[in-house]
């Protein structure tokens, strides 16, 4: 049923990937330790919001022997494909071949007041990236120049070689997307999509799967050839209220932000609901303004067996599952212990 593992803390279901999600700092201290393989999951991945999304990993491949480790989502636009290129490489050398450069685009207003990059037209942006990146990983260790000139990147690398034999001659690399437009980009450049925790089934089956299946074909590629990875927000907790009020946290977030609002688009009056509560400050009023059909829509909630039972509808989609634990509008503990709650749920 299950089985890729990965680090923002997610798990993915057996014969299916398992995402933990580590988000939190102090979870990053054990990321050295390898308990997702030893709990039966496939992958491991990072993510950006809270550290760097390639160092702990490195500490990863040290410790552990079969799992992936992946990136979950490393920012395209913060730093140079070079670099990325460079990352990528080398802890597909540190790992033996295991690594999976996810990365994503992420909101304009992140890349902009954060990091102090160009946004630019993200599509475009992200697709001159990944080719370039591609281009690099592709060359770097046969001494050929690395010449690239688009709308976004304008490169020119002669008499360079990396001194190393490569692990392997093709590194993946998935790409994050939540509209028809990044989806079918990721289906053309890529080698998978990482599909966000808020995504519900009616938006995988209505936008997800026949966007995917629009690019492919737009590019002449086969289904088997790509991955496609979908992530769940899951709260695991006997007390069924307590694990669907968590969930609900994670989803007034995500309400609150224009980027997903067609995910959101049949819930106007709850969203209004949950911004009036942003704009007064009140987090809990935010959470209240979640329905039981929003819980229902957008996460998978309760006792370990109904988790379970729910995640079917989410297997039969995917290639491999990524289960994330709530980890938005509640305290950090909180997080932590749904995180260890998927851990045992979906070992082996």
């Amino acid at each position: 049923m299950f089985g890729h593992i990965t680090a923002c803390f997610s798990v993915t279901p057996t014969g299916k990937r398992n995402k933990l999600d580590e988000s939190r700092i102090h979870y990053l201290r054990r990321l050295n330790e390898p308990r997702a393989e030893d709990a039966g999951f496939d992958a491991l991945w990072t993510s950006e919001m809270f550290h760097d999304p390639f160092l702990p990993l490195a500490a990863a491949a040290s410790s552990t022997s079969r799992i992936s480790l992946g990136t979950s989502i490393a920012l395209a636009f913060v730093r140079s494909p070079w670099v990325t290129a460079l990352s990528a490489l080398d802890l597909d050398v540190l790992s033996g071949g295991r690594f999976i450069l996810g990365l994503g685009t992420g909101l304009k207003r992140l890349n902009e007041r954060w990091h102090g990059v160009a946004y630019g037209k993200p599509t475009p942006h992200i697709r001159e990236c990944v080719k370039l990146i591609r281009l690099i990983t592709e060359r770097a260790h046969g001494g050929e120049p690395i010449r690239f000139s688009g709308q976004y990147y304008d490169v020119d690398i002669q008499g360079w070689q990396r001194p190393l034999a490569p692990t392997r001659e093709k590194l993946p690399i998935y790409l994050a997307g939540v509209r028809e437009g990044m989806i079918r980009t990721a289906a053309e450049v890529a080698d998978g999509l990482l599909g966000h925790p808020i995504y519900s089934l009616r938006w995988i089956n209505e936008v997800v799967l026949p966007s995917l299946a629009r690019g492919l074909r737009e590019t002449g590629r086969r289904r088997e050839d790509f991955e496609l990875c979908l992530a769940v927000c899951c709260a695991v907790d006997r007390d069924v209220a307590a694990a669907r009020r968590a969930a609900a946290a994670t989803i007034a977030f995500y309400a609150t932000v224009n980027t997903y609002e067609p995910l959101f688009a049949r819930f106007p009056h709850d969203v209004a609901r949950i911004r009036e509560g942003l704009m007064n400050g009140d987090q809990a009023c935010m959470v209240d303004a979640v329905s039981e059909e929003m819980v229902d829509a957008f996460a998978v909630a309760g006792r370990p067996e109904e988790v379970k039972r729910q995640m079917a509808g989410y297997s039969q989609l995917s290639d491999s599952i990524c289960l994330s634990p709530p980890d938005q509008l509640i305290d950090p503990g909180e997080t932590e212990r749904y995180r260890e709650a998927l851990l045992a749920t979906f070992s082996d």
